[in-house]
């Protein structure tokens, strides 16, 4: 069928994946300003940088494009699963930079990183650790980044942190036991849905992309329709535009219209598309 798919339309691939592959990042003036807001606080050492959006919003795309552009002169650690102890996390940090300690010393472990971060620093060097879904981060941890903020110079932070999350970051941060954290959150950038026209925008990007020489048009109806059932979520626009596609196709068709979304959305597990959306 996928195959089939992109030949009818004349796609080289298929333009709607859900996978954040940073081909497809749409910069739209939101997604740019965030991407040099954050780039500005990983260079001038910022220390604690927060970036938080709602599921689908693109936060995993934008991280992926952030490490691609921050360029040699900044070490790097990247924390998929924020679901780990104090111990667990100040080692894979330091295993990511190329540090390996067997000791469990939770001191020990902490002067390694202090070591490299210094020497880093004497060779021109930024460290950096990102921690995605970082909601999910236990009192414990949380505590432990905060800690790690005080390895710094008389002039400058040692160690930038990446904390990116879902809203529920924000939530978790604003309880009284984490003030002295929050107090140290330098910049805090908000990644939004798409309005309407950035969502049409959007929809051409993608299919650009995919195909330069592509046959196959979305109805102004069809994006306004596509708008409203995924509130303008990257995520979910990529999967009602799939569908939308395959069901043009059945129909022999290359113009999306308002009725071939809404089919394509009824078509569309309740899982993929929540029924909340209008």
């Amino acid at each position: 069928m996928a195959a089939m798919y992109r030949e009818f339309f004349g796609f080289d691939e298929a333009p709607f994946n859900v996978t954040p592959d940073t081909r497809y990042l749409y910069l739209s003036p939101m997604h740019l300003g965030i991407l040099e807001t954050l780039k500005y606080g990983i260079h001038e050492r910022k220390g604690f940088v927060l970036l938080t959006g709602e599921v689908g919003t693109g936060k995993t795309l934008s991280i992926r494009a952030l490490l691609n552009d921050l360029g040699k002169t900044v070490e790097t650690s990247v924390i998929l699963n924020p679901q780990l102890s104090r111990l667990e996390l100040i080692k894979t940090i330091n295993r990511d930079f190329g540090q390996e300690l067997k000791k469990n010393s939770f001191k020990d472990q902490i002067d390694l990183l202090n070591q490299f971060v210094l020497k880093s620093a004497t060779s021109g060097k930024n460290a950096l650790v990102i921690i995605d879904e970082a909601q999910n981060l236990s009192f414990e941890a949380i505590e432990m980044t905060r800690l790690l903020s005080n390895l710094e110079t008389e002039t400058f932070k040692l160690i930038q942190i990446l904390l990116v999350g879902q809203p529920e970051l924000s939530e978790k941060l604003a309880l009284p036991n984490l003030r002295q954290l929050r107090q140290r959150i330098q910049i805090h950038c908000r990644l939004s849905p798409l309005d309407e026209e950035q969502t049409e925008r959007y929809i051409i990007f993608r299919i650009q992309k995919a195909g330069p020489r592509a046959k196959v048009a979305f109805e102004k109806s069809a994006v306004t329709k596509i708008h409203q059932r995924t509130e303008g979520v990257p995520r979910l626009i990529n999967t009602l535009c799939d569908f939308s596609l395959i069901s043009a196709y059945l129909k022999g068709s290359r113009v999306i219209t308002k009725s071939i979304v809404e089919e394509a959305f009824a078509e569309t597990p309740e899982y993929a598309i929540p029924a909340s959306c209008p």
